[in-house]
């Protein structure tokens, strides 16, 4: 809460300006679920500082206004209820007082003069140029606010605000100096890079089976779905040219260029027919669906895919989390209409070895590689002699480079070097 606070004091007369205006719509209005008391009876006490329910009703219907937005304007009791709101609110009013109670013991206080300085500057109270009472008075009556109450929610705010200042660390220039020459220290460093490219290795059938027997569940065949399927094809008919246009008119966003423009009727006139003789058709492929679903439809034929294959959108969505037997509503896949029903989920598994033999010979190959060029790399050390950087190497300067990736005391087979002394 005080990182945040130091982090969003600028802010804090945003955050007034929501609290004294933004409850218009949300700030005192019936929450259903949520009935309160009297605002000035406490629904807790956290050391000195009472949390009322006024306080809460507020904190509550400002967190239901910001997810209610968030969410697109669907959030109702029921979702509020499943997400806790309430307890959230409370949770951050016990962490406020909590808060308010510690500034109070290390003696920090905010004046009548301070709150007062602080209102008469927020614009929102302003009248031609000037802070203007009546205007105050107005606004708190329009969103049933007392002056005493907001002045002390103004209070607590100033006190949150100098109890985060109080934390703000200061960094004394010695320190700064410190932790700088820790940062961007540099080095000339002498490296050589080796590469796999520079290695010939042989590997033997017996060694590709070894590691494929010891290896096996990197090699899973992906999880897959049988399934069986009907169609249903549109019929031709023989639209007349009115119910075309009747048809385009309604959907004519439908029909739009690269560029967002919609195209025109006599453009997409053949389209226009295909996509209304699938509207007619709709009836037709739902009683096929109930028929197919309840086992009275024959399916035409069966295909076995992964989640990855080229399903209709909505019948891939609901793939994953389907049971054995589920039949899915009709799809429109080429032109037509496809009713899928799931008949067996095949569980992944190894694959046998003749299927991956080749990755399995790759992976076996460059398994050897890297251990024979940790070996080279080793007896290239004793004897170093590589290619000093023209400049000092410093920790921006590591991301730039290859070699300059490496970290200073480690050791990698693709790259090694050693740190140059500093010129005295």
């Amino acid at each position: 809460m005080i990182t945040w606070m130091q982090k969003h004091k600028k802010y804090l007369v945003i955050t007034i300006w929501i609290s004294t205006i933004a409850f218009v719509g949300a700030g005192f209005v019936g929450w259903g679920a949520y009935k309160f008391g009297a605002a000035a009876d406490a629904i807790a006490t956290v050391g000195d500082t009472k949390v009322t329910y006024e306080e809460y009703n507020r904190k509550y219907a400002r967190l239901y206004d910001y997810y209610n937005k968030v969410l697109g304007g669907t959030l109702d009791q029921e979702k509020a209820k499943q997400m806790q709101l309430d307890k959230v609110a409370l949770n951050q009013l016990i962490q406020e007082a909590l808060l308010l109670n510690y500034a109070k013991e290390l003696g920090l206080q905010v004046s009548d003069k301070e709150v007062a300085d602080y209102i008469a500057n927020m614009k929102v109270f302003w009248k031609n140029g000037k802070f203007d009472t009546e205007l105050y008075k107005k606004i708190l009556a329009q969103n049933r606010m007392r002056p005493k109450t907001f002045e002390e929610s103004i209070r607590k705010e100033l006190l949150l605000q100098k109890l985060a200042k109080a934390f703000s660390p200061v960094l004394y220039p010695v320190e700064f100096d410190t932790i700088a020459a820790a940062l961007y220290m540099g080095d000339k460093i002498e490296y050589k890079a080796l590469s796999t490219q520079d290695i010939n290795v042989s590997v033997s059938e017996a060694e590709i089976e070894n590691f494929y027997k010891n290896h096996k569940k990197d090699y899973m065949a992906p999880k897959r779905f049988k399934l069986s399927y009907v169609t249903i094809a549109p019929k031709d008919a023989n639209f007349t040219q009115s119910e075309l246009e009747e048809y385009y008119k309604k959907h004519r966003l439908k029909y739009v260029d690269d560029n967002g423009k919609i195209i025109s009727f006599a453009k997409v006139k053949e389209r226009v027919a295909k996509d209304l003789a699938l509207k007619k058709s709709k009836k037709e492929a739902l009683k096929a669906y109930i028929a197919f679903k309840k086992g009275k439809l024959q399916p035409e034929g069966s295909i076995t895919v992964t989640q990855n294959n080229a399903l209709p959108p909505k019948v891939a969505q609901k793939l994953a989390k389907a049971s054995q037997g589920t039949a899915f509503k009709p799809a429109i896949q080429d032109g037509k209409y496809y009713i899928y029903r799931l008949e067996e989920v095949i569980l992944p598994k190894p694959m046998e070895l003749a299927q991956v033999h080749e990755k399995v010979q790759r992976d076996v190959t460059m398994s050897k590689k890297r251990k024979a060029l940790m070996q080279l790399a080793k007896e290239r050390l004793e004897n170093f002699k590589g290619t000093v950087t023209p400049d000092y190497v410093t920790r921006e300067a590591s991301t730039k480079s290859r070699y300059l990736r490496m970290k200073r005391s480690s050791f990698y087979a693709s790259s090694f070097y050693k740190p140059i002394p500093k010129e005295s």
